[in-house]
């Protein structure tokens, strides 16, 4: 490029909206209304760093955090792919009670994440098997009730409970389960 600078200015603008659009995003993920506070960097960041000791289901860690009142990892157990252990346990509860303190007199937090974080998401496996019922049955059944129920994906639909669980084990391995590619 002949003229470096007006690159430069361009990327850097595009970092500072990222990251802008980044913390909003996660705040509002979080309950928050901002990530402004002393500390709160190092709140995302030590929760980034718990997501990475064990294989986790980020839509249903932040569903159930809303409904979390106590330190106690009870309500978040659903995001685990297997059973913690007793490190990552005492871990994950330090941090719910850092965050508890954090959220102290947020007003109507489960209400505003629950608005920002959808209980039903167009999961790989889910599309798998309704692509396997048109193909094997001709059945277009499994994917119309999908597109129902994603039709409002905020919402409780205590009927559907099923379609809001973490991948299943067999869905671990299969083809078009584990991940779906951008020409999928």
């Amino acid at each position: 490029m002949p003229e470096q600078k007006p690159l430069e200015e361009a990327l850097t603008l595009y970092a500072n909206t990222f990251n802008e659009g980044w913390q909003k995003a996660l705040a509002a993920k979080l309950g928050l209304p901002a990530l402004d506070r002393e500390g709160d960097d190092a709140l995302v960041k030590d929760m980034l760093a718990l997501f990475e000791r064990a294989e986790t289901d980020f839509t249903l860690f932040f569903r159930n955090l809303a409904n979390v009142s106590s330190p106690r990892l009870g309500p978040l157990t659903p995001m685990f792919y297997s059973d913690p252990d007793a490190a990552l346990t005492k871990d994950w509860e330090a941090w719910l009670g850092r965050y508890l303190e954090r959220v102290k007199g947020v007003e109507h937090r489960k209400a505003r994440m629950d608005r920002v974080n959808p209980k039903y998401v167009f999961r790989n496996y889910l599309a798998q098997l309704a692509i396997d019922a048109i193909e094997q049955r001709a059945d277009t059944s499994v994917l119309e009730r999908l597109m129902r129920v994603l039709a409002r994906p905020y919402d409780e639909q205590p009927e559907q409970e099923e379609l809001a669980a973490r991948r299943p084990e067999w869905a671990r391995h299969r083809a078009g389960c584990s991940a779906l590619s951008c020409s999928s």
